[in-house]
């Protein structure tokens, strides 16, 4: 174990050494904003003075901010001589920019790399697309209600129509697994999911939002879903899985959200699906940068956020300005079906809470408890409690790198007893490489074939990603990673002295915003 630990260490401190330092690029709401307001108020009522005035200001404080990136190198001008800059008004409102900086672009001094001007406004659209429940950052919103730091990346599309803001996000990944030892088998696997995403405000900054989220998992991975060792959860054919990992349902999430502000910096929301997530836990493995581009899902994943596919949810919250959030869910504490295709009966007999704070753009901390009603089909009437706590943090760096991380403890209680999980894992993309690393460290009680009992199984994850292609439409890349165990030695009989587990996979997403 000690071993384990040490290379672990190694690892997480390797994007450190690489990273480059922080340049201060932010997104999201501005002290500016109400400067760009006032400047267009002045502008309707035909006050120039004020409306330039007021564009200084903003243009100042957005320089400050490490916002303010003029679409010509070295800025036009307007911007040099006069300090006023009519784009950042047009930015502000969404309608473009001038004439000067799309010639600028066209003669070659675009600032932005592989840019054309019909794709700018688009781009700088996405920077600053609002979130669902609030005056934010879209790349501040997780899975289901759960919030990321607001720093990191997002790979996804956006596209606006009859007044709602859409956006596409998604992965399809084609692996081979071999996860060694006595029980490893090995396979072709296919990992997928597409989310599509709309939201319209109106003028009082009211937001509805609607969502579906989809998985051909059943389809290329089958009822038993692919190899993972030691992971446990969920069934096959009326048995419980062994050594593999659950494919994901056909309808991953439907939901439909409401947000509204309660007045001074309170807004109030609601998340209704007959498909979603329930408040517990951070951020699902697919939706947090720390966890991504490892093929694999966590052993700890039914700890954390096992939750994430669940037939029935209700939640509401309340957000006090962008640093805390609080919000409380009823909803269906069964585990899905075989049944991979449908959605299952609905049942709201279970209850969570969930209590997120996000001091800076670079770190979110959530604390979170659950009571699942029977959330095992093979243990029909044994209830559950899930305790979590999580911190996570992301570090975008101007160039496009960037280091993202978290450590994540989880505690389930049923019969009595109690099992813990904690989970370490971090993620650095440097240029077109990303190297991550996982530790995960679970008392697991559902191991099958093995004398019952609690085990405690550590798993140390490593490995990477080469990106062969990547810009606006899509990001193309190979990759592999390989798993070492630590484990009582009772369990060497079933799983040999030294599993080592490898995966080798092709990846496509969404490109990166």
């Amino acid at each position: 174990m000690k071993r384990l630990l040490l290379i672990a260490l190694a690892f997480s401190l390797l994007p450190s050494a690489f990273a480059h330092p922080p340049t201060g690029a932010k997104r999201g709401p501005s002290k500016a904003d109400p400067f760009l307001k006032q400047a267009l108020a002045a502008k309707k009522k035909g006050d120039m003075k004020a409306y330039e005035t007021a564009l200084l200001a903003a243009k100042k404080i957005l320089a400050e901010e490490g916002r303010f990136a003029c679409c010509i190198k070295g800025g036009c001008a307007e911007c040099a001589l006069e300090g006023n800059c009519g784009c950042a008004a047009n930015l502000f409102e969404k309608k473009g920019v001038c004439k000067t900086c799309l010639e600028g672009i066209k003669a070659g001094n675009g600032r932005y790399d592989n840019l054309t001007p019909d794709m700018l406004f688009e781009q700088l659209m996405q920077m600053e697309m609002p979130g669902t429940f609030g005056p934010w950052s879209m790349s501040r919103e997780g899975s289901g209600t759960t919030w990321l730091p607001e720093s990191s990346p997002m790979y996804g599309r956006m596209s606006e129509r009859g007044g709602w803001q859409l956006m596409q996000m998604g992965l399809a990944t084609l692996a081979y697994g071999d996860a060694g030892g006595k029980r490893g088998e090995s396979q072709t696997y296919g990992a997928t999911q597409y989310m599509l995403m709309g939201q319209k405000r109106d003028e009082k900054e009211r937001v509805l939002g609607l969502r579906g989220m989809f998985s051909l998992d059943p389809l290329t991975n089958g009822k038993k879903g692919y190899p993972n060792l030691f992971q446990t959860g969920e069934t096959a054919n009326g048995q419980p899985l062994k050594d593999r990992q659950h494919p994901h349902d056909l309808i991953m999430e439907l939901a439909a959200t409401y947000s509204a502000p309660l007045g001074g910096d309170k807004r109030g929301f609601l998340y209704l699906a007959p498909a979603g997530e329930p408040a517990i836990g951070p951020a699902a493995f697919q939706h947090r940068p720390s966890a991504w581009d490892n093929p694999s899902a966590p052993i700890s994943h039914h700890w954390l956020d096992g939750t994430h596919i669940t037939y029935g949810v209700a939640t509401a919250g309340v957000t006090a300005g962008d640093k805390w959030k609080v919000e409380g869910s009823i909803f269906n504490g069964r585990e899905p079906n075989e049944a991979r295709y449908d959605i299952d009966p609905i049942r709201l007999n279970s209850y969570a809470g969930r209590i997120t704070h996000n001091p800076s753009k670079d770190l979110s901390f959530q604390a979170s408890y659950g009571f699942l009603k029977s959330p095992e089909t093979l243990e029909p009437g044994v209830n559950q409690h899930r305790l979590t706590l999580s911190a996570m943090h992301n570090r975008a760096f101007e160039n496009g790198d960037n280091l993202a991380s978290m450590l994540a403890i989880g505690q389930n209680l049923k019969g009595g007893g109690k099992t813990t999980a904690i989970l370490a894992e971090t993620a650095y993309t440097r240029g077109k490489q990303t190297y991550f690393a996982r530790l995960d460290n679970t008392q697991k009680d559902e191991l099958v074939g093995v004398p019952a009992g609690v085990y405690r199984v550590q798993k140390l994850s490593i490995g990477g990603v080469h990106n062969l292609k990547q810009d606006e439409r899509g990001q193309q890349g190979v990759g592999a990673s390989l798993d070492f165990y630590a484990y009582p030695s009772t369990l060497k009989a079933s799983y040999g002295n030294a599993p080592i587990s490898v995966n080798v996979f092709y990846r496509w997403r969404f490109g990166r915003m």
